[in-house]
């Protein structure tokens, strides 16, 4: 069996396959996701690229392994103001489950790297579960680091409050 042609696309909002593969990368991920294990309501899928295409600070990579979309890194640029320099979140992270393991997510943070680069960013940042102990690896594989200001204050939590 030959190995899958991996390509890491910035989306188009405009082309038809990339707005049928957000929704459904990111269902399938809700899917899989520790903490939430079920599906995302229709009205989300329904206005998950509406929503982004009107965000100007959305940023969305496809990963196509041959011709089929198998993983996507939903990503913001915000601000640092202890730098005042941009700077990447990735929000949402994924590679379909029966296609881990093939180097699918280093090529996503090696592209998100470069993008960051490019836009002249301090850092790149991400939440991920305490658990996923393969996405932690992965990340720490990157450089990334439980994030801190001073060793004495303790780490950086991040915290949640939901409006609905």
């Amino acid at each position: 069996m030959e190995k899958a042609q991996i390509q890491i696309l910035e989306a188009d909002f405009k082309d038809e396959a990339h707005r049928a593969a957000i929704p459904y990368l990111l269902n399938e991920y809700a899917k899989d996701l520790l903490g939430f294990r079920k599906e995302l309501d229709d009205t989300v899928l329904r206005n998950l690229v509406p929503g982004l295409e009107a965000f100007s600070s959305a940023m969305v990579l496809l990963a196509k392994a041959d011709e089929t979309y198998v993983g996507m890194a939903i990503c913001f640029l915000g601000f640092s103001s202890f730098h005042a320099r941009g700077l990447l979140n990735i929000h949402d992270f994924l590679v379909l489950k029966e296609f881990r393991n093939r180097g699918i997510g280093k090529e996503l943070l090696k592209k998100i790297e470069s993008i960051a680069k490019r836009l002249n960013c301090c850092k790149v940042t991400l939440e991920v579960q305490e658990y996923n102990a393969p996405a932690r690896r992965l990340y720490h594989s990157f450089g990334f680091i439980d994030s801190f200001l001073d060793k004495e204050a303790g780490n950086q939590m991040f915290l949640t409050k939901t409006y609905h």
